[in-house]
């Protein structure tokens, strides 16, 4: 009978080499910056340089660098978390608005905790307590009118500012915007304007909705009550269809609209079109947003991009300054982009 002797190895420990983590210490190194600067850049900090932040990125990708998240929570007492609560995180905005912040939040190490308020006062007043519970460090609020009282930690604004709480926030540059589209539109000889708003309430609802006001007024245009309709607190395409078929039966109906987000938009769309109206021949049509596809429209809208990434982009960046100890950050309004397509009158070339 043949034996089959096993081997053993012996190993040494002593001879075993521990795997190190690369530390905050080994990044900074490797992009020839010190660790303090190297921090503030994983922050996402304004005051590193664009190169610097890049520099120190490439490092820490390269050397395979992950914040020790338990270990910084017991030495600093934070969570390294951060609440966000939007009214919607299935629509295109919040989504887009919603990937920005996250990943700047989640590049300085941080824990993204998203709640939904569904647009409910008290939806978002209980994801707000939610959060505190879970002792987040700040939150990103896009307010529904649930914020009564400000909660323990920081908190950042964005899209929807609240101005009895404050001017920390982002938001678009909403007057602006209005004003872009009302000009153009007076540029094809309008008078007659009309106007689909959100519901009132919101900052961006009462902020476009005085804006076009203030540019009828200043156009020497009468204000009339019957050209101004609004959309449900959903701002969705049946309240924007609803909001167009009425003011397609005005006697003396509007000869252009100005829509305050996309969805109003499709839906004032819909309306004219059903009332046997063309658009831009019979009603001209404009939109705050720029429409899903809104280049396949028929007839393709023109509309204001918003740059939605940046908003969350820039209100992470925010409130990352104020979890540091930086001086407090004012309003920031995200600057608009009028996109002309055809359905203003233009041929779609500018």
């Amino acid at each position: 009978m043949t034996t089959i002797a096993k081997s053993c190895a012996v190993v040494n420990p002593s001879r075993i080499e521990t795997q190190r983590h690369p530390t905050l210490a080994d990044v900074a190194a490797a992009a020839g910056v010190s660790a303090s600067t190297a921090s503030r850049a994983l922050r996402e900090s304004p005051v590193v340089g664009e190169g610097t932040r890049q520099r120190v990125f490439e490092a820490a990708r390269a050397l395979g660098f992950e914040p020790n998240r338990i270990a910084r929570s017991l030495r600093t007492r934070s969570s390294f978390s951060i609440g966000v609560v939007v009214p919607d995180v299935a629509t295109v905005f919040w989504a887009a608005a919603l990937k920005g912040a996250q990943d700047v939040l989640e590049r300085a190490g941080y824990l993204v905790l998203v709640m939904s308020s569904e647009r409910e006062p008290k939806r978002e007043a209980a994801a707000l307590r939610t959060l505190i519970a879970h002792r987040v460090d700040g939150i990103l609020l896009a307010t529904s009118g649930g914020y009564d009282q400000p909660p323990a930690v920081p908190v950042v604004f964005f899209d929807r500012l609240d101005p009895a709480a404050g001017t920390r926030g982002v938001a678009p540059a909403n007057r602006d915007g209005i004003g872009l589209l009302f000009d153009h539109l007076r540029g094809h000889r309008h008078t007659r304007i009309g106007f689909v708003g959100g519901h009132p309430g919101s900052s961006s609802a009462d902020e476009r909705l005085a804006a076009f006001e203030a540019e009828v007024t200043a156009a020497g245009l009468p204000l009339r009550a019957g050209y101004v309709r609004h959309g449900d607190a959903a701002w969705s395409e049946a309240s924007g269809e609803q909001a167009g078929a009425e003011l397609a039966e005005l006697a003396e109906r509007p000869t252009a609209i100005i829509a305050a987000s996309d969805a109003l938009a499709v839906g004032a769309l819909r309306a004219l079109r059903g009332a046997g109206l063309r658009v831009p021949e019979d009603v001209a049509l404009v939109s705050f947003d720029d429409p899903v596809f809104a280049d396949l429209l028929d007839p393709p809208v023109t509309a204001l991009s918003r740059h939605d990434r940046e908003v969350g982009e820039l209100a992470a960046a925010m409130l990352l300054e104020v979890l540091t100890g930086n001086p407090e950050p004012g309003e920031v309004r995200v600057p608009l982009e009028l996109i002309v397509r055809r359905s203003c009158g233009c041929d779609g070339r500018g």
